[in-house]
Formats: C-alpha cells, structure tokens, sequence
C-alpha cells in the first residue's frame, strides 16, 4: 500500500471526525421530507460513507499482509 493511500486515509479520518464532532452542531439545521432534521440525517448518514472508505482502506491494508502467517507464531500453538 502506498503512502499516499495511507496520508490520504489519515486525512479523510481527521477531516471526517472534525466535521462529525466538531462542525455538524453548527451546520443550519432544516427539515427534510417533513419529518427528519439535517442534522440527524447527517450524523446518521455519514458513517456509512466512513465505514465504506474504511473497508476499502483495510481491504487493501490485508491485501498487502499475504506474508504474514497467523497460524504459526512463535510461542504460542493454535490447538
């Protein structure tokens, strides 16, 4: 995995958080569909995206570990 992917991941997690618990209390908060507030769409809404970025991010991240073997570390047995 390239270190532009993980700046890249790093970045979009601190600007995902800052927005998440910083700015969304501030953002006008009309009502959608005549029933549901901006802002509860928003928080409800935007960790799905997080938690799709995230799966491709950690998708590639394993990806990349094929090396690793799990069943066989030193000083401990799997039985």
């Amino acid at each position: 995995m390239s270190k532009t992917v993980k700046v890249l991941f790093v970045l979009f997690n601190v600007i995902y958080f800052t927005f998440d618990w910083i700015l969304l209390p501030y953002v006008p908060n009309p009502i959608l569909f005549g029933w549901l507030p901006l802002q509860l769409f928003l928080l409800f809404g935007t960790p799905l995206i997080a938690a799709f970025i995230w799966g491709l991010y950690f998708h590639g991240f394993f990806n990349t570990q094929k090396h690793v073997r799990y069943d066989n570390q030193a000083g401990g047995s799997t039985k």
